[in-house]
């Protein structure tokens, strides 16, 4: 997997914009300058039928997906939990919610590389120098049944998550394991910069750029970078850097943006950043106070951008208790069902209908069969494996 990219990175509303490309790629990308139409996102994906992103539901049937490295994939290889960018058109109110037509979604993980701790007691794990924290809204791909218990020492894995400033740690979204690796990747933030020896720290590693292509010329501390690194370590904690990527993007005007995110820097509740990208409160409403405004904490923020900083409109703030209750949303057709067990199979979840609490709409547990098309509301279950379903509706 290639990583690039140097990144100064942060809820829907009509009239937004922005262009927050969290996610540089190869080609074109959200924030290129100029001004543009439409709407943009970014934050995990929380259910299917199309892709849902921020609570915003995206028809993805005519969508270009692209993966890290700006390659073409198909809308299949998208996945729960997947931290993800969305272009599409003017967000609209329905009576289901709002809803847009997805132009393009790009998906990219922070860390792609091998475990070196983990500590179940605490509920995190290492990798590249990096401490990874898991909680009750994580997901964990089903080939690692057992969720974090499944993880082990030297297990390649790659970590779709957002950096929490605060810890100094990611928290997260999804992960998945990796057979193998031509490269590892991190997207971290720059501390200890020395750029006579072209050497910088992230996290508690060392890593050496000096043969490292596409060094961008604004890289300093307190930078987002993505780093392609070579897949064996230089020395105790070290790491050499392959390459960096093609630089920062510029927030595009005339754009509606729900962009979910940790903040990274705070200076006043009028004057933070999100994932690296500067907020002027000014002007936002503050549905949750501000309180609770600082490093780390999570926000979705709404508003448009003017001279590269996105000006809000509105700034709220969440917990893991709002995303655990949160939930997922997924549609489809099921393609396996176990009736001894209580479970189904859908958009590639195992799905367990057994709680005595779920609701059925439009039909009963006795109308599930294969083939049969559904909505399904869900929390995960315990180890991020399954999901348990609280609303079972089906699409007569």
């Amino acid at each position: 997997m290639k990583i690039t990219g140097l990144m100064l990175c942060p809820r829907w509303l009509p009239g937004l914009m922005a262009a927050l490309a969290l996610f540089s790629g190869c080609g074109g990308g959200v924030g290129e300058g100029g001004t543009g139409g439409g709407s943009y996102a970014q934050g995990p994906i929380n259910g299917f039928g199309s892709v849902i992103v921020n609570d915003v539901r995206y028809d993805d049937s005519a969508a270009q997906v692209l993966d890290a490295d700006g390659s073409s994939r198909s809308s299949a290889d998208l996945r729960l939990g997947m931290t993800v960018e969305v272009d599409s058109s003017t967000v609209t109110q329905t009576i289901s919610g709002p809803t847009a037509s997805a132009t393009r979604i790009r998906y990219a993980s922070e860390l792609l590389g091998p475990l070196t701790a983990v500590d179940s007691a605490n509920s995190r794990f290492a990798l590249l120098g990096q401490t990874v924290q898991v909680s009750s809204s994580t997901v964990f791909d089903e080939r690692l049944s057992g969720g974090l218990a499944a993880l082990a020492a030297g297990q390649l894995v790659e970590v779709y998550a957002a950096f929490d400033p605060a810890s100094a740690s990611y928290r997260a979204t999804r992960v998945e394991p990796r057979s193998s690796a031509t490269a590892y990747g991190l997207r971290g933030v720059v501390a200890q910069l020395d750029a006579t020896a072209k050497t910088l720290r992230i996290g508690t590693a060392s890593f050496a750029y000096a043969g490292a292509s596409a060094v961008p010329s604004a890289l300093a501390d307190g930078a987002f970078v993505r780093l392609q690194l070579q897949p064996a370590a230089a020395g105790s904690g070290s790491w050499t850097v392959l390459s960096f990527g093609s630089g920062t993007n510029t927030l595009l005007d005339g754009r509606q943006a729900r962009v979910k995110g940790l903040i990274s820097a705070f200076t006043s509740t009028v004057d933070f950043s999100v994932n690296g990208q500067r907020i002027d409160g000014a002007s936002a409403s503050f549905p949750d106070g501000t309180a609770g405004l600082l490093l780390g904490a999570r926000v979705e923020v709404e508003g448009s951008a003017q001279g590269g900083v996105l000006r809000a409109t509105q700034v709220t703030i969440e917990s893991d208790v709002d995303e655990h209750t949160r939930g997922f949303d997924l549609r489809g057709t099921i393609t396996v069902l176990d009736t001894a067990l209580k479970t189904f199979v859908l958009r590639g979840m195992v799905v367990s209908y057994a709680g005595t609490t779920v609701v059925f709409k439009n039909g009963t547990a006795a109308d599930l069969a294969p083939n049969r098309r559904v909505e399904v509301k869900a929390q995960l279950a315990a180890g991020g494996i399954t999901l348990v379903a609280t609303e079972v509706t089906f699409d007569n």
